[in-house]
């Protein structure tokens, strides 16, 4: 049997294969304290990026702010528990080998200093 190895913001344990994304919009939206900047000089173009390393992408800022918005990166690390996250599945698919074995994948931490209680919507 061949083990696969997995990060943080992944499942692997059904064929769907899921991804946590996080949207950098909402961490500027929300005016989050781990959000930096920074300017490229050669360019004159802003970038963000998460302290946290909650993401490990630094995108232009402008894209990020753009209607429509730059859209998720791919999440690296632990989410803080104000993290706005969402699931995204790589493959779609009927059966049983696609149903989803890791429910708690989609759950958010509450724990901590600055934890919020995210509310489950999904159908039990």
């Amino acid at each position: 049997m061949t083990a696969t190895r997995t990060t943080v913001g992944e499942c692997r344990q059904c064929r769907s294969f899921c991804d946590k994304m996080v949207e950098p919009r909402g961490c500027v939206e929300l005016g989050c304290r781990y959000l930096y900047s920074f300017l490229d000089r050669l360019t004159g173009e802003q970038y963000v990026g998460c302290m946290q390393e909650v993401y490990a992408a630094e995108v232009e800022l402008g894209a990020v702010l753009e209607p429509g918005g730059f859209g998720g990166v791919k999440m690296t690390g632990e989410p803080l528990p104000h993290c706005q996250f969402a699931v995204e599945r790589a493959y779609e698919g009927e059966g049983e080998s696609y149903g989803c074995v890791n429910r708690r994948f989609f759950d958010c931490s509450d724990g901590g200093s600055e934890g919020l209680r995210a509310f489950d919507l999904r159908d039990v």
